[in-house]
């Protein structure tokens, strides 16, 4: 029989990710805070307590209040259908496309999660590159898709300049719900592509 030997129970490694229904218990209490208060409301210690999870568990995943926000919009973006294009015209498919979209922006949470975060994106730049590479960057491949199917079916021409033309289609968008304040509606979805198509064809 060995004597001397002293058994440590194995520490759990840092930084190990929280359980998913962890995951979404903070994201949902970020959700709520985000519907009464927005993003300038939104605070660590607000999740905290709404969620019964601790701090230190919060900033272990998150670095700041804005990420939280940012990972809230992310998961509502993720909850959009995928856009559909195998069947149909390309601008049927744009509007199907852009119109969860506008819903999306239209509804209480994610269209002040949006105008929120978009006055830190100028000073953060962490947040801005996760913006790009986690919420635009889906929409600009989506679109991206929708297009070149356009194209290898000759519904669009041949030589388009598609960045150019995403540009098009997001841009008036984001136009009305931080600028303008004019009504993001499915009649104004339906303008906005045909002029696009006008262009595109």
């Amino acid at each position: 029989m060995e004597t001397g030997r002293v058994f440590h129970e194995t520490p759990p490694r840092l930084g190990r990710p929280p359980r998913a229904a962890t995951g979404h218990a903070l994201l949902k209490a970020t959700r709520e805070i985000l519907a009464l208060k927005g993003v300038h409301g939104l605070t660590v210690e607000g999740v905290a307590a709404r969620s019964g999870v601790a701090k230190t568990t919060i900033y272990r995943r998150w670095r700041s209040k804005e990420d939280l926000a940012l990972a809230a919009l992310l998961e509502m973006t993720q909850q959009e259908p995928p856009p559909t294009g195998q069947q149909g015209s390309t601008r049927t498919a744009l509007i199907a496309y852009l119109g969860p979209l506008i819903e999306n922006l239209n509804s209480k949470v994610y269209g002040r999660v949006v105008r929120g975060l978009i006055s830190d994106l100028a000073v953060d730049r962490e947040l801005a590159r996760g913006f790009r590479e986690r919420v635009l960057a889906r929409r600009v491949t989506d679109l991206q898709g929708l297009l070149q199917r356009g194209i290898e079916r000759r519904q669009l021409r041949a030589d388009l300049d598609t960045e150019l033309v995403i540009d098009l289609l997001l841009g008036p968008i984001y136009y009305r719900l931080l600028m303008s304040g004019e009504p993001l509606t499915p009649a104004f979805i339906n303008r906005l592509v045909r002029a696009v198509m006008a262009y595109a064809r």
